[in-house]
């Protein structure tokens, strides 16, 4: 199976080191008009969508770490087919549901019955315990740990290092902050952080 990493950026450099780590076969990489169409890690950039979506057998991986962009750049390829990226060094529990498009960087443990949605970018170092799920586009960074029966809505973002409590809710298109400790639900588009986490005073106008 043929493989196309759409960006070629810096996540989708982490994303070829997954697959070739896995020993999948990345055949390019895909980007818009504009950006820059040097080869990388001698792997051909293209930036003409249909010359990808014309190929057999081939499947996307879409590598843009913002979760409105990468949902965007999925509308954008309707009809494709996607693949999803496991290093290794993952160790994913036999219950584990793995939705297209999730792309798992490096050592990641998820025990049972976890779901991971459609595009969820889960990095390094990070734990996801029973019961817990992870919607589509959203971004789990290094070293977040997941309590069992944890929910991330869709599009939400965990900073580094952050940490939430057993049956709280991450509301869709959250924030939580690097090191947060989140012990509450966090309400979707807010952003919280601290220990405990709270949600950031809104910045006046200017």
């Amino acid at each position: 199976m043929a493989v196309v990493i759409v960006g070629a950026g810096a996540l989708g450099r982490e994303v070829l080191a997954t697959l070739r780590a896995a020993g999948q076969e990345v055949t390019g990489f895909l980007v818009e008009p504009g950006y820059p169409t040097t080869p990388v890690h001698q792997v051909p950039v293209r930036d003409d969508p249909a010359a990808w979506t014309a190929e057999r057998g081939t499947r996307f991986l879409v590598a843009v770490g913002d979760g409105r962009e990468r949902s965007r750049l999925v509308g954008r390829l309707a009809g494709a087919r996607f693949a999803t990226a496991v290093h290794p060094a993952a160790t994913i529990g036999p219950y584990v549901i793995l939705s297209e498009g999730v792309m798992v960087i490096g050592p990641v443990s998820a025990t049972t019955d976890v779901f991971l949605g459609p595009h969820a970018l889960v990095y390094p170092g990070c734990t996801l315990a029973h019961d817990c799920r992870v919607e589509a586009f959203a971004n789990l960074a290094p070293g977040v740990q997941l309590a069992g029966h944890v929910t991330v809505a869709v599009g939400a973002s965990l900073g580094v290092g952050a940490a939430v409590a057993p049956g709280c809710r991450i509301g869709a298109w959250a924030f939580v902050g690097a090191g947060a400790v989140v012990i509450h639900d966090v309400d979707p588009e807010t952003t919280v952080a601290g220990v405990p986490a709270r949600p950031l005073p809104a910045r006046p106008i200017r």
